[in-house]
Order: C-alpha cells, then structure tokens, then sequence
C-alpha cells in the first residue's frame, strides 16, 4: 500500500538502489555486503479517548494524571528468519550474495509511546464540569539503512568489455502521526432518575514526513572492441572512471499536515441505563508533501530498474553507456502535491474522517457490574487526492498532463460491534469485549476480514479481542496500575487525586 507515499518513494529507492533489483547475482558477480538495518517503530493508544462521561463523582472534586510506561523492545530480525520464512535464512547465509552473512545482524525495535492524560472534575451549580487532554494515538517510524556496500563486477560480458561498480548509500525516513483530544464536558443531575452530558472536543491531528538518501557510487567501464581485422583507428577504445558522490545523487522528502476542529457528545443516564452519542468529523488538514530525488542515468528514475541489460552490452549502447557514465548524467524526478486550479498552484488537502458511535450501557449492579455496546456508523479514513510526478526528463509535456504518475492515498480502518463488559470489585476492575476490526485501501475492502475464518469475525470484519485489568491503591490519592493486555499491550500507571 501506498500510504505513506513520500517514505515508500525514498525506502523503495533506497533498497533497490541497494539491491540492484533485477540483477542476476549468478551471472554478475554481485557481492552486496549488508552491516546494518535498524528499523524502530513507536505507538500508542490512549483508552482514556473512550470515557464514559457519567464515569465521574457528584461529591467530590477529581484530578487524574495517567500515561503508559515507555517500554521499548529490540529483536535480531536474523534470529527470526527462520521461523519467519525459512528461505529467507538461507538467502542471508548465501556467500555468493552475502559476503559476510553469518555477521549481517540486522536490528528491529518496537516501543510503547507515553500517551499522557489529565482529567479535571469538579462539582458546580448542580452538576459536575470537567476538563481533559489526552494524546489518543500517537505513532513513529524510523528506518535507517546505513553503509550498505554495493560491489558488481559482471565476469559474463563479451569479449572486450569490463565493468566495475562499488557504492554506498544510506537512506534514513522518520515519520511521525499523532492525535491529540481537549475536551470541555458538564454532566448535569436532573433528579435521581436522570443525568445529562454535554462536551466538546478540540482534536488537532498532525503528520509528519522526513526522509533523505544519499547516494555514493563509482563506477569503473573499459571497453576495446572493433571488426575482427580491423585498424587500431576502427577499434572502439573507452576507458573511465566515474564518480556518483552524494553531493550530486540522492534526494530528499518531506511532509507535514495538521488539523483543528470541534465535536461534541452528548449522553442521556436513566436509572440503570445510560445512551450517548459521539459524533464524528470530516475535515481537511492543510498542508504539504515533497519528495525530490536524482539518480545516475544507468537507473531508470521511475521504475529504478536499470536502463542496461548487462548480459547483453553491445558496441551501440556501451558507447551511450560510456557517454552517460562521463557526463555524470542523471535523471532527477519530484513528486508533489501541488496542483493547478486556474492560474494557480494550489497543495492538495488531506481529508480525515472520524466515524460517529453510539454507546448503550446497562448496570447490571450499579457501579459494580456493567455492560455496553457501540455501533460506529463510518470509518477512521485519510485521504490524500493527489501526489502527482512534477519532472522527469523522460516524460512529455502531453504525459504530465495526463498525471500518469498521479497517486492517490485513501485508504481506511473500521471499527464496529464493540461489546464490553465491566467489573469493579475490591478496588480493582477487569474490562473484557470483542470489536470487529477492518482495513479498506481504495475499493479494497475487508482486507482483514476476508482472510479470517468465519468463526473469527463479526460480520464482515475481524474479530478482536479486548482485555485489560488493574487496581487503585489508596484513598484520598490512589496509585492507578493498570495492564491492557489486548488488542494492544500496555502498561499504564497514573495518580487520582480527590480534592
């Protein structure tokens, strides 16, 4: 999936760059010497996003200072290879691919981001106003691929011709989405029998997009061939050295966007049953994306193939290779999210949307037991109309107009059919439930749930389930220590204070 375009266009370049795509390593000699990839991956999910607004006191004044504890984990990708898929085991301890394999460690990490929460209650005029700010979601990636040597000496060229190519090339992307909730409520007691809820949230939605590669290669060509019998003047003599450095080669992206807009909720408590409603959003974020890159002419900038069959050289393009390779010719390609509309350029937005949910809770035992199900009606969408291809030497003004490079970004995760159960016993509570869970990429939908057996769904979607637990320690001031075991583990400590 193309979802994050800009870190796809400088990762995919990167690696098949790094790779030689396409190369046959039997028949070149490729020798490609890997000492490093890390790869880091921070998330988080705040479950303070989902809390009840009658979930608080009509005595007394509350405060509330919770996060996740940072914990973070590093794996040798190579330790599970195998299990992983056996062949790609075998492949890192291939010799004639990976010169030194048995030391090609390559690292990956996952870490729990802090997510931080405040909650404010306070009793007044009859009813209870409250405050809160939490970090709902907050996700970083981070690839870096460093010193990865690229070593072709083709040894099955014809007669005559020779070629030599070492390199190096290191292509670090960061790329980071957050979102963020203030949220203003009153709860107000009518009588013993109901209680109403009003809020209003200010979410604000940020993404972030920062890439570069540089690319460093020499490339060594020799080439003597001529007619069998003919005069040194008819022979064909080139002989180069060619230097692709860093400050000519590589390439840049980035990308920022951000988002402010209001919604409500409003909840309705009736004896022991309680009904609320939060509705969704549908807004643009304003903002930009930008990648520009350069390749040396021997690589299709577009496909990143490259441009010569090196087992099929033969006088008429080693000379165009020759004449590329000693005028340091490139092709460079942008892509954009700019647009004409008129006489101006204008950024393509991105639209984000929120479903809307509606929550019906019944207290089996008041304040002990209870039990709730939501239906959300929409999805957690991002799309991005358009990141079009702005320049390429290659390309006619007819073909930039047509916008065959154009992508689109659209893509979409469903959540629906959330059933919980709650249990608040001896100063500890137990939440345990099911939701359906689903991801769509353009028309492709159900991408989770079509792959999972029908007694693993709800619907057409995914079946997850939800579990976590915890106590509060105390009276006046409790220590929160909490662990939500699935879908997403966490462990989450936080301080109650009652005025």
């Amino acid at each position: 999936m193309r979802i994050l375009a800009g870190a796809v266009l400088i990762t995919i370049l990167a690696f098949r760059v790094h790779a030689q795509d396409g190369f046959s390593t039997e028949n070149l000699g490729a020798d490609i010497i890997l000492p490093t990839v890390e790869v880091r991956l921070g998330i988080g999910f705040n479950y303070d996003l989902l809390r009840d607004p009658f979930d608080i006191s009509f005595e007394y004044p509350r405060g509330y200072f919770g996060l996740n504890l940072p914990l973070e984990k590093s794996v040798n990708v190579r330790d599970y290879s195998g299990y992983i898929n056996p062949a790609v085991d075998s492949l890192f301890a291939d010799s004639t691919v990976f010169t030194n394999g048995d030391e090609f460690r390559p690292t990956a990490g996952a870490r729990q981001n802090p997510n931080p929460s405040i909650m404010v209650d306070i009793p007044m005029l009859g009813g209870v106003a409250s405050f809160s700010s939490t970090q709902n979601v907050y996700i970083n990636y981070q690839n870096v691929l460093g010193n990865s040597n690229i070593f072709i000496n083709p040894d099955s060229l014809m007669e005559g011709l020779s070629l030599l190519m070492r390199g190096d090339i290191s292509a670090p992307v960061n790329l980071t989405a957050t979102w963020e909730t203030m949220t203003f409520g009153y709860a107000f007691e009518v009588n013993r029998y109901l209680k109403l809820a009003l809020s209003l949230h200010r979410h604000v939605f940020v993404f972030d997009l920062r890439g570069k590669i540089d690319t460093d290669l020499l490339v060594r060509f020799k080439a003597e061939m001529g007619a069998e019998g003919a005069s040194e003047y008819e022979m064909t003599n080139l002989d180069g050295e060619f230097d692709y450095s860093s400050d000519q080669f590589g390439g840049t992206a980035y990308g920022h966007y951000e988002a402010e807009v209001w919604t409500p909720t409003i909840g309705f408590k009736t004896w022991r049953f309680s009904l609320v409603s939060r509705f969704g959003l549908q807004t643009k974020a304003r903002g930009s994306l930008y990648a520009k890159y350069a390749l040396p002419s021997l690589i299709d900038p577009v496909t990143f193939q490259p441009k010569y069959d090196f087992n099929k050289l033969s006088i008429d393009n080693s000379l165009e290779m020759f004449q590329d390779l000693s005028n340091g010719a490139s092709d460079s390609i942008i892509y954009s999210t700019k647009k004409k509309v008129g006489n101006r350029e204008v950024e393509s937005d991105l639209e984000w949307k929120m479903p809307t949910g509606l929550t019906l809770s019944f207290d089996i035992v008041p304040e002990k037991f209870k039990i709730s199900y939501t239906k959300l009606f929409g999805e957690v969408s991002m799309r991005l109309d358009r990141i079009a291809r702005e320049q390429t030497p290659l390309e006619t003004t007819a073909e930039r107009d047509e916008g065959i490079d154009s992508i689109v970004i659209d893509y979409g995760v469903q959540v629906d059919n959330v059933i919980m159960l709650e249990v608040n016993l001896f100063h500890s509570f137990l939440n345990l439930g099911v939701f359906g869970l689903d991801v769509r990429y353009g028309d492709q939908k159900h991408l989770l749930g079509r792959n999972m057996p029908s007694y693993l769904k709800l619907g057409d979607a995914a079946m997850i389930p939800v579990l976590s637990l915890g106590t509060a320690l105390g009276t006046r001031i409790q220590l929160l220590l909490e662990m939500d075991i699935l879908p997403l583990p966490a462990l989450k400590t936080g301080v109650f204070y009652y005025f």
